[in-house]
């Protein structure tokens, strides 16, 4: 975009031309009708959204919109004229009481909205208001936003959350910016001196202070994210520990109890001697005394001997179950270890249970038996449950083994004993299989937590994570810590509610916004009383000077002070008294400025005149492609528009010996193309001398010049002037001009009329090239029409079918023609139409042509109709088809031509690759004939391969044959012959 065009746009838009107070009441207006347009909207979609969520702040909200719209609508509507600042002192405090009802109203938009307040009031006084009041107006703006602040942060009101004003505030707050950027660009709106100190005070004191609080704000949530991720931590490893503790206290108990020798005599006994006898008596009695310290949880609590048989138990169902294929039994029974099982469930009643177990030894040391307990696994939710709330409120224990199935949640008791996300089916058959998950659905076996599960995954990396965990209600996001157990290879999560240090942040960035805004509204006082200071002497420095330019020379400014402002002011009125003296002197200067001007504009327009019509010249040379009009036009035009004697043009013959009048505008000049005038290069005339030394020329008096060639068929000529024609640096003639005025050329003309004859030299240069190419363009047709020509003939005669016919029962071949109207149409190339008579039906004749050669015919006949006459619009789309069908025959007879030429290579080729398969000569030539004589249909073919090179004459019968010599390598010379 160029600079006029860029000013004119900024003249546009800032309505340059238009009355200020007219300007300013149609800004004001245009605000009006825009806060208008938004309050209309969002009293609208509050009450809509009121019916679905009645909710007290909602109706609130659509009130004051409502409120808005109406006094937006009457700021913009006011019936009188120029009434911006009424307009202004209406709309502005509407959009302050909304915008603070706003911030007070809906959570998380006081800052965003302050920002746009600012900016929306700034715009409106900016662009509507002047003066003082525009100043106060600025500082009024400020303070408005400053309580939009404080009411989102300290009004004691219930906030509602609205997440689509959230969105969208910050992309109108961006259009906002991007929209005063561009008015104060194109200088629409003005800023005064005071409005810039007031807002480059505000920038310099609010940013630092706003990225200072920024960093404060984000600091302390770290170190609190970070302290409560490591309590979390803490209470995951208590728990951990305590989980521990409860495995490690349960094997170390069972192993203690059995070694008591009540269980080793009982199962010392035979089983025949064992039923009521007093060491059963004393067994089971020791069985109940050593239940009870975990009678809620324990299930069963037995004895089972060498073969896994249940002999002895606290719960009477459990007595005569084999249970020696399970682990608690095989284990302790080969290795003699104590064993602590995961959580086994029961495949009928899908329950979870865990089974302690150690074996039992006689005095000789030998394994008789196994004690075996067995606990419900909601043990471990038990003992979960009793570490709730151990950081704090909302704080949860979660337990799960190592295929991430929850054993204990004490956050959500519905996820108990289901997978955190789902497995692959065959790992879930394992599973399944060794009693490891519950037998349930497979929709009903995991929660798809996608975050814990990324949690643990990335357990190694980092230990903290943060979840989602209530899907039905998303705003209670948990953040947790992960562990793992010392006794087995599961995982402790210790998840808390974010809301709950949610709530310190959210105090810590109140008191941060306060303090922000005391410090702002104090900047702002002490900003506004500084840049007050600073631009009264400007103001008034300014009234003196718009005094000055209506026309009192006599104003002066009032030098108050010796800094910069009352230098500024001295030197102001030094130059106020400058400009009076000036003024003294101006009007004689102007008039004779302006009569130089006067004789300069006079010397341009005839200079601009000459111009214009060798412009029109050039256009004349460049609409003319023939040589000899090209010229002949070219003098008139010169002749006509300069008012020349004569003109004319000069071009140099092939040898450049001479220089050749081609083209003349004069009765003489025309005498002189008559007898063919030329003139010796670089020796006869001033054409002579241009075209031989390539310099323009002029004769201001041709009786006295010595290069002048008097010529009796222009005796009326007193001055001449010639230029070369040059093209590509080389002369290739003159141009020749004379007039009846003595000295009628100046160098200026030189200069001028070489721009010409430049045009003139490449209007030939490609005239030339031009017919040079049409000749060669027409050679080009000609040959390749000759070649259609005969390659068709050639075509036509290998065919003995000329054409076809088609007939109601399909097409039938042509072998002669009978038409006479075809062979004519073929002959001359032209479409014949025959009207129909009493013998003859209808017909019409097309030649299909090829590229201006006639290849075939288009013969149609309508015996249907007596007196058919064929209109030129069917002639026009018979034509369009034979044209297409001409290019189809020739695209078939390429693709015939290439066929062929593909299969004789192919042939070739198959009969190279033969001769190759073998290096035996003899062989070669055999395959050679064999492969000649099939492929082309011959009944006798003959191969002959000579060493050396003799003239032998062909024997009879069209045999080649060779009489041996002796080769050169001193071996015999041998001819063979292969023959078939």
């Amino acid at each position: 975009m160029n600079i006029g065009y860029q000013s004119n746009i900024m003249r546009i838009i800032s309505q340059e031309g238009v009355e200020p107070a007219y300007r300013r009441d149609r800004f004001a207006a245009g605000i009006a009708r825009l806060a208008a347009v938004i309050f209309g909207f969002t009293s609208f979609i509050f009450l809509l959204t009121s019916f679905n969520q009645p909710y007290w702040e909602l109706f609130a909200l659509t009130f004051f919109s409502a409120v808005g719209f109406l006094a937006s609508l009457f700021a913009a509507t006011f019936p009188e004229r120029n009434v911006a600042e009424k307009r202004t002192f209406l709309l502005a405090p509407t959009i302050s009481i909304v915008a603070i009802a706003f911030s007070a109203l809906v959570i998380n938009v006081a800052l965003p909205l302050a920002i746009i307040l600012f900016l929306v009031l700034t715009l409106l006084v900016t662009g509507a208001l002047e003066g003082q009041r525009r100043d106060t107006g600025i500082t009024l703006a400020f303070f408005s936003a400053l309580l939009v602040v404080v009411a989102g942060n300290f009004l004691p009101l219930q906030q509602v959350r609205l997440p689509q004003i959230e969105l969208y505030m910050p992309v109108l707050l961006g259009i906002l910016l991007m929209i005063y950027i561009i008015l104060l660009m194109l200088e629409v709106l003005s800023a005064t001196l005071r409005i810039k100190l007031l807002t480059i005070s505000l920038a310099i004191a609010i940013v630092p202070l706003l990225v200072i609080s920024i960093i404060n704000s984000r600091f302390f949530q770290d170190a609190l994210r970070n302290q409560t991720n490591q309590v979390l931590l803490l209470a995951a490893q208590q728990t951990a520990s305590k989980v521990d503790s409860f495995f490690e206290e349960n094997k170390q108990s069972i192993s203690s109890e059995a070694s008591l020798s009540v269980f080793s005599n009982y199962l010392s006994l035979s089983p025949v001697y064992r039923a009521n006898s007093t060491q059963e008596v004393a067994a089971s009695l020791t069985l109940r005394s050593l239940s009870s310290r975990q009678q809620r949880y324990l299930r069963s609590y037995g004895l089972l001997d060498a073969e896994g048989k249940s002999v002895l138990d606290i719960n009477p169902l459990q007595i005569g179950q084999d249970e020696s294929q399970n682990e608690y039994f095989i284990l302790p029974s080969t290795t003699g270890q104590v064993y602590a099982s995961p959580v086994i469930f029961d495949p009928k009643y899908r329950n979870g249970f865990i089974y302690f177990s150690s074996p039992i030894r006689n005095q000789r040391q030998q394994v008789i038996g196994v004690l075996r307990a067995k606990f419900d696994a909601q043990i471990l939710q038990e003992l979960l449950q009793q570490e709730v709330n151990l950081v704090g409120i909302r704080s949860y224990p979660i337990l799960l083994d190592e295929n991430y199935l929850r054993l204990a949640d004490t956050l959500i008791l519905n996820n108990i004993y289901k997978l955190v996300m789902p497995l692959p089916s065959d790992v879930i058959g394992k599973l399944i299989q060794s009693n490891r998950v519950p037998n349930l659905p497979l929709y009903e076996m995991s929660t798809n937590d996608v975050a814990l599960s990324a949690g643990l995954e990335n357990y190694l990396n980092s230990p903290f994570f943060t979840a989602e965990f209530h899907i039905e209600d998303p705003n209670h996001p948990e953040i947790g810590a992960i562990t793992r157990l010392k006794t087995k290879p599961w995982y402790l999560v210790f998840v808390r509610e974010q809301t709950t240090f949610a709530g310190l942040i959210a105090r810590q960035g109140r008191l941060s916004i306060l303090i922000s805004t005391l410090i702002a509204g104090l900047v702002g006082v002490i900003a506004s009383v500084v840049s007050g200071s600073f631009s009264r002497p400007i103001i008034r420095l300014q009234q003196t000077a718009e005094q000055i330019s209506s026309g009192d020379l006599e104003a002066r400014a009032q030098v108050e002070t010796g800094d910069e402002i009352g230098k500024l002011a001295q030197a102001f009125n030094f130059m106020t008294n400058q400009l009076k003296t000036l003024i003294n002197t101006l009007e004689d200067r102007v008039r004779e400025r302006t009569r130089e001007l006067a004789q300069q504009n006079e010397a341009l327009l005839y200079r601009t005149r000459q111009l214009q019509t060798v412009s029109d010249v050039a256009r004349g040379i460049v609409s003319t492609q023939k040589l000899e009009s090209l010229l002949n036009q070219l003098t008139i035009l010169i002749s006509e528009r300069f008012g020349f004697y004569h003109v004319g043009v000069f071009l140099l013959d092939e040898q450049k010996e001479y220089a050749v009048l081609r083209a003349a505008n004069s009765e003489g000049g025309k005498r002189m193309l008559a007898r063919q005038h030329r003139l010796k290069v670089g020796q006869v005339g001033i054409v002579g001398y241009v075209t031989g030394s390539g310099e323009a020329r002029i004769a201001t008096d041709v009786g006295k010049d010595a290069v002048f060639f008097n010529n009796p068929d222009l005796p009326h000529t007193r001055s001449e002037m010639a230029l070369p024609l040059k093209a590509n640096n080389e002369v290739i003639g003159a141009l020749d001009v004379q007039s009846t005025i003595p000295n009628a050329f100046t160098q200026e003309d030189i200069e001028l009329f070489s721009i010409l004859a430049d045009q003139i030299a490449i209007a030939i240069l490609n005239n030339r090239l031009y017919t040079e190419t049409l000749q060669a363009l027409e050679e080009a047709q000609r040959v390749h029409r000759l070649y259609l020509r005969q390659e068709w003939l050639k075509e036509a005669s290998e065919r003995p079918i000329l054409g076809f016919r088609a007939t109601p029962h399909g097409l039938m071949a042509l072998e002669e023609i009978r038409e006479q109207e075809v062979s004519n149409v073929l002959l001359s190339g032209n479409t014949f139409i025959r009207p129909a008579s009493e013998n003859q039906p209808a017909a019409l004749s097309v030649p299909v042509r090829l590229r201006g050669e006639t290849v075939g015919v288009i013969y149609i006949e309508d015996d249907q109709i007596a007196d058919r006459v064929w209109n030129d619009e069917e002639i026009r789309s018979i034509q369009a088809v034979a044209d297409q069908v001409g290019l189809a025959l020739e695209n078939a007879r390429l693709l015939e031509k290439t066929i062929r030429r593909a299969e004789r290579e192919r042939r070739v080729l198959e009969i190279t690759s033969k001769i190759r398969s073998t290096n035996d000569p003899n062989t070669m030539i055999e395959i050679a004939v064999e492969e000649l004589k099939r492929t082309l249909n011959a009944s006798h073919a003959q191969v002959i391969w000579k060493e050396n090179t003799e003239t032998i004459s062909p024997p009879p019968s069209g045999e080649v044959s060779q009489t041996p010599k002796k080769g050169n390598n001193g071996s015999n010379g041998s001819s063979r012959k292969g023959q078939s």
